[in-house]
C-alpha cells in the first residue's frame, strides 16, 4: 500500500483475529459495529472494502476516525452477544481506545453489552436498526434463516434479508439480482459455522431488563415496518433506557439506514455532536 493510500485507509487485524478497516483521520473516534452479514464474511478486508468504507461514513469522515472491526472467524467459543461484546472491550483497551459505538443490527446488540460492561470505554451509543430483542413477530423468519445456514444456503439467505431490508421496487429487484446474477459471487463465509451460530446469538438475546444500567447516551434509530427490530420493540427499548433518544422513519424496514441514509446519517451526526432531539418519526 502506498504512503498516500495509507494516510487515506488502513485494513488488517487486530491480534491476528479482528478483521477492520480505519478510514478518516478525525480527532474523535467512531468504532462501526456490522450486522449479522458479518458473519457471511471471508475475513479479509481489501482495498475496495477501504474505498467502500469511506464511501458509507463519509458523512463523519471530517470529525471522526472511523473502525469498521469485525468479529473473529470461528465463534464456537464465544457464542452468546455477551462473549462477543468481550472481544469488542478487548479491542477497544488494547488498540483503539474510548470510542462512540454505532451498532447495526446484531451489532446493535454486542453494543449494548459492551457498554453495559465498559462505560469507561464508550462516549455515546447508537443503535442502529437494533433494539433490547427480537420481536416476536421476527421470530419465524430468524429460524428459516438458521435453517438456510445449516443447510449452506448462502445466496438464499442474503436474498432473504434483502426482502427484510427494502422497501417497493427495491425489494422486488435486490433479492431478486442476488438470486440470479448473484450467484457469480456468493457469500464466502470463512467458517460456515459462525452463521448459525450468529443467528442462535440473536435470538437468545433479551437485554429488556438491563436496560437501566446503559449509563451511555443512547439513540435508537430505525425502520417503523422493520421485521426483527419494529415500532415497538424501538419505542420499548427507547423507553427503558435512562438518556436514551429515538428516531423512526416511517415504512422503513431493516435497510433504513440504506434506504433512507440522508436522514438516519443526518440523526446519528448530530446525535455524536452532542445536539438534544426528542422522539422524531419521519
Amino acid at each position: 500500500m502506498g504512503a498516500t493510500l495509507t494516510k487515506r485507509f488502513d485494513t488488517g487485524q487486530f491480534d491476528g483475529r479482528y478483521p477492520y478497516v480505519r478510514v478518516g483521520h478525525g480527532p474523535e473516534t467512531l468504532l462501526v459495529i456490522p450486522g449479522i452479514g458479518d458473519a457471511m464474511f471471508d475475513g479479509a478486508y481489501g482495498r475496495t472494502d477501504a474505498v467502500t468504507t469511506a464511501a458509507t461514513f463519509r458523512r463523519f469522515l471530517a470529525d471522526y476516525t472511523v473502525y469498521l472491526v469485525s468479529r473473529p472467524r470461528g465463534l464456537k467459543d464465544r457464542q452468546s452477544i455477551g462473549a462477543m461484546a468481550r472481544d469488542y472491550e478487548r479491542v477497544l483497551a488494547d488498540h483503539v481506545g474510548a470510542a462512540s459505538v454505532l451498532g447495526l443490527s446484531m451489532g446493535g446488540l454486542i453494543g449494548q453489552e459492551l457498554a453495559r460492561e465498559r462505560p469507561d470505554l464508550i462516549d455515546r451509543l447508537v443503535l442502529g436498526v437494533s433494539g433490547c430483542r427480537l420481536a416476536e413477530s421476527g421470530r419465524p423468519l430468524v429460524r428459516e434463516l438458521h435453517r438456510l445456514a445449516l443447510e449452506g444456503e448462502w445466496t438464499e439467505i442474503r436474498a432473504r434479508l434483502y426482502e427484510a431490508m427494502f422497501t417497493g421496487a427495491w425489494r422486488r429487484a435486490v433479492p431478486l439480482l442476488s438470486r440470479t446474477v448473484g450467484r457469480v459471487h456468493p457469500p464466502n463465509p470463512a467458517d460456515p459455522r459462525d452463521v448459525p451460530i450468529s443467528f442462535e446469538a440473536v435470538r437468545d438475546y433479551d437485554g429488556t431488563d438491563r436496560l437501566a444500567d446503559l449509563e451511555s447516551r443512547t439513540l435508537v434509530i430505525g425502520g417503523t415496518d422493520d421485521p426483527f427490530f419494529p415500532e415497538g420493540i424501538l419505542r420499548e427499548t427507547y423507553e427503558g433506557l435512562p438518556d436514551g433518544q429515538l428516531a423512526m422513519f416511517s415504512g422503513a424496514r431493516h435497510g433504513a439506514f440504506l434506504e433512507r441514509k440522508a436522514g438516519f446519517d443526518d440523526w446519528v451526526e448530530r446525535f455524536l455532536r452532542g445536539e438534544a432531539a426528542t422522539r422524531v418519526r419521519q
